[in-house]
């Protein structure tokens, strides 16, 4: 037995602080916020420097070891938080480092007996009522002001919405521009009905399964760990992160798949450990299902697969025919829950495929006639998680990475420990095929956050992974659980109070966030809803502005005044009258400044119109202009 003096331990709590106050000391930078989460984070170990402890020497190297390693990838993260190019390769080499350490230390013993899954009790419900509760507020609180308006995909599924509601033919997938399967619209669709036409209405969809996927998350962390402590700490990084926060507050189809794929692989591990057949049957459910959403669903039967493959060599618990009857049963369920969209898409092919072929990296290839558009993207798309994240305002604070920099340096680490661990053979290949989703995405697009939204889950099984690891070290210092809750508790706090400034201080004061969001079409349409009560609008067609953005302004300015006097376009045969406004002050035109022509016919026509103009805030170019034209100025003639 080796004494552990608490003197030695208490020098690498200081060693620790001058680490973490490098920019400070040595390079004469200022203390941010988060070096004071640091702080708080390395303070909350002194616990376990109080009094001297006696281990084994064996296990006296484990503990060093992954203490060495936590020290390298938190200098990795240090690293890429500089945003330095020609600086990746020492953060590599940190890693590196990380990958050497936990390799050596996976031979080393640990302090904590493995447990059996406990018993849900009272107490356990009251804590997980809480962090649900928590996670609704996060997905609620300030929504008509985050995000800053309706993007073009989200005013296109309340329009697809609204044709269910007229009473539309039943689809399995909806074809035209959105070109995705037709659960989701359905679910919207009652959800529409019941609080009213509106995106708020749309958005709690999102809201609703985002919340629940946290709950579905607690049960997945609750059966891997066998921890109640861990299962309500991996809930509220999950609850608390700007990644999932983000897409749970927008009207998009991925937060449904992230419910779905967490219940698959929650029954799909149960089934591969006990072998019950009900459990693989409602693996396949939650696939067949799965498969109605957005597209990152349809990695997940190659995750099963790939995961089969491994087991066929290396049977683990069961025998291969064990395994054999296990994924018979998740794939049939799977595929008869799924056959109607399958018989839908051997049908029409090229509508089904059509979005797939047109966002395909193979596109890239193809123009380039080589590999690097590929090349390009696995790096880009590795280095998302730490360095620099989606570069859309939609998805993301405009290229901050997608972890925050302590989740992202616990990932780091429980990557590297998993990645030398066989029993983490399912999370890896889970981890690698997800992220196919977002290597395989055009280049422009990439890196891509959302069609990698099923990959959130294992990112934060990864960084429990090492906080495991954590509390097996650390107990064999101090057997007191209060020393590691404290410990606990205070490196989740922070990283939830690092994604909860991210989210509602930074990014709605991001131009990205703003520009991102249609401001321009936004703008037009809620001019129209706020005016045409009292006011005929005429709007331009918009025909002369770039790509997408005349359909986007329809699709918009259609879905926000869906229940309100609208408007029209403006045409060659629009008749101007005074007779047929009957209550109304008058007209207004509205156009764009491409519309240089149209503008000046107006300015002739009726020279006494009131002009005004309406400026982006951000580039502070005109996004559109107005002409009043009060009732007794109307003549007739052409708009």
């Amino acid at each position: 037995m080796v004494k552990i003096r608490s003197i030695y331990l208490s020098a690498s709590l200081v060693f620790c602080i001058l680490l973490a106050s490098f920019d400070v000391i040595f390079m004469r930078g200022a203390a941010g916020y988060s070096l004071y989460l640091i702080y708080a984070v390395i303070l909350s170990l002194a616990g376990y420097v109080l009094s001297d402890a006696k281990t084994g020497k064996k296990e006296l190297s484990g503990i060093i070891l992954l203490f060495s390693a936590a020290i390298t990838a938190a200098a990795a993260q240090y690293v890429f938080s500089f945003h330095h190019i020609p600086s990746l390769w020492i953060a590599f080499l940190f890693l590196a480092g990380t990958l050497v350490l936990m390799a050596l230390n996976r031979f080393h013993p640990t302090g904590v007996i493995e447990k059996k899954e406990p018993k849900f009790e009272v107490s356990e419900a009251v804590m997980l009522a809480l962090v649900l509760a928590a996670a609704l507020f996060l997905r609620v609180y300030r929504a008509g002001e985050i995000p800053p308006g309706i993007w073009f995909d989200e005013a296109q599924n309340g329009n697809e919405v609204l044709r269910i509601l007229k009473g539309s033919p039943l689809e399995i997938f909806i074809p035209r521009l959105t070109m995705m399967p037709a659960m989701y619209f359905y679910i919207a669709a009652f959800f529409t009905k019941v609080f009213g036409i509106n995106i708020e209405a749309l958005r709690l969809v999102s809201v609703i399964t985002g919340t629940l996927s946290v709950a579905a998350f607690y049960f997945l962390c609750r059966y891997i760990f066998k921890d109640k402590n861990f299962a309500l700490a991996g809930a509220f990084l999950l609850a608390s992160s700007r990644w999932h926060i983000n897409f749970s507050r927008v009207a998009f189809l991925g937060m449904l798949t992230l419910l779905l794929v967490i219940t698959c692989f929650y029954f799909y591990l149960k089934a591969c450990e006990a072998g019950k057949k009900s459990h693989a049957a409602l693996s396949g459910l939650s696939m067949g299902l799965a498969l109605y959403t957005f597209s990152g669903a349809n990695f997940i039967p190659i995750i099963v697969i790939c995961h089969q493959l491994f087991l066929f060599i290396f049977p683990g618990v069961n025998t291969r025919r064990k395994n054999a009857a296990i994924f018979l049963i998740v794939m049939a369920t799977a595929a008869v829950i799924a056959s109607p969209l399958a018989v839908y898409a051997v049908k029409n092919p090229e509508i089904f495929s059509k979005r797939f072929k047109d966002l395909t990296i193979v596109n890239d290839i193809e123009k380039e006639k080589n590999l690097t558009p590929l090349v390009k993207s696995v790096k880009i798309h590795f280095l998302m998680f730490n360095y620099e994240g989606d570069y859309n305002g939609r998805h993301n604070l405009y290229k901050k990475p997608m972890l925050d920099m302590i989740t992202g340096t616990l990932f780091a680490a429980g990557f590297m420990a998993a990645l030398v661990s066989p029993g983490s053979a399912f999370y890896m290949i889970w981890f690698f095929v997800m992220l196919l989703a977002g290597i395989m995405t055009i280049s422009i697009e990439a890196p891509q956050a959302y069609r990698i939204i099923g990959i959130m889950p294992v990112i934060y099984i990864f960084a429990l992974m090492f906080l495991k690891k954590a509390q097996n070290a650390l107990y064999l210092i101090n057997k007191s659980a209060g020393a590691f809750i404290l410990f606990f508790c205070v490196i989740l706090s922070a990283a939830a109070s690092l994604n909860i400034y991210q989210y509602f201080v930074l990014y709605p004061k991001e131009n990205a966030t703003y520009l991102s969001f249609s401001p321009e079409a936004n703008a037009i349409a809620g001019f129209i809803k706020e005016n045409s009560p009292e006011y005929q609008v005429y709007v331009t067609t918009g025909e002369k502005l770039y790509g997408f953005y005349p359909w986007e302004q329809k699709l918009i300015c259609d879905f926000v005044n869906y229940a309100g006097p609208g408007y029209e376009y403006i045409k060659g045969d629009n008749k101007l009258s005074a007779a047929s406004l009957g209550g109304r002050r008058g007209v207004i035109i509205v156009a764009r400044p491409s519309d240089a022509e149209l503008m000046a016919a107006v300015e002739k026509d009726y020279p006494g119109a009131a002009k005004r103009e309406f400026t982006n805030r951000v580039t502070d170019e005109i996004m559109f202009v107005c002409y009043y034209i009060e009732k007794e100025t109307v003549k007739k003639g052409a708009a």
